[in-house]
């Protein structure tokens, strides 16, 4: 394992705690991770700098697997709430702190919480917020909330915005947006190099951090 990275834990492989793994890995980002499942280890390889096959409401199990190296320890299984509780007090009697978990309801949440552990995770619940954020949001390409008053914004520069200068805008005075980067297409590596003078295209996707609240007004965009 590399000194210079963070080492990650992944307890169970089902399709959340695969992708989280497989993200993790075009990160360059050391995982650490199990399963009971030898195929879902197996099928991982590639991506894991550890991975054993085993339940991790075993203390010794997880001692001898190496979590106890982990800096963070992700619980990708949310149906099991007993099995979850007892991975969490196992990560904590291996001295990991920074626990994250799925979950399948609120309630299971809760119970989570009171243990302690960093974040709880309902991914149905957080996906359907997300894409609620962006089609409820005209011109909106992607939305990442970072508290109910800020978010990063990507979207389409307005015909208004095409062969004007980003100067002459002056878009955080007038719009409350800061542009932190822009793109020809999706695809496109980020420019984040950009100058004042730089002129914006048809179709450019801009990046920016905004206020939530002028971007929940339906318009907003259409009047920029």
């Amino acid at each position: 394992m590399s000194k210079a990275n963070r080492v990650i834990g992944v307890m169970g492989l089902g399709l959340f705690g695969s992708a989280l793994v497989k993200r993790l890995a075009t990160k360059g980002i050391d995982v650490i991770a199990c399963d009971r499942m030898e195929k879902h280890v197996n099928d991982l390889e590639d991506c894991l700098t550890i991975g054993s096959v085993g339940d991790f409401t075993d203390l010794d199990f997880m001692r001898e697997a190496g979590f106890g190296n982990c800096d963070i320890i992700v619980i990708g299984t949310g149906e099991n709430l007993e099995a979850a509780v007892l991975g969490v007090i196992n990560c904590q009697e291996l001295g990991v702190n920074h626990i994250i978990c799925k979950a399948k309801n609120q309630r299971f949440a809760q119970a989570l919480l009171a243990l302690g552990v960093s974040r709880v995770i309902l991914p149905e619940e957080e996906s359907g917020y997300h894409i609620a954020d962006v089609i409820s949001r005209q011109s909106i390409e992607d939305l990442i909330n970072l508290d109910e008053e800020t978010a990063i914004v990507e979207f389409r520069a307005p015909e208004k915005w095409v062969n004007v200068t980003l100067d002459e805008l002056d878009v955080r005075q007038k719009y409350d947006l800061n542009i932190i980067g822009i793109r020809k297409h999706l695809k496109e590596t980020l420019n984040t190099q950009f100058q004042p003078d730089y002129r914006f295209a048809k179709d450019d996707i801009i990046v920016a951090v905004a206020n939530n609240e002028k971007f929940d007004q339906i318009d907003y965009l259409e009047r920029l």
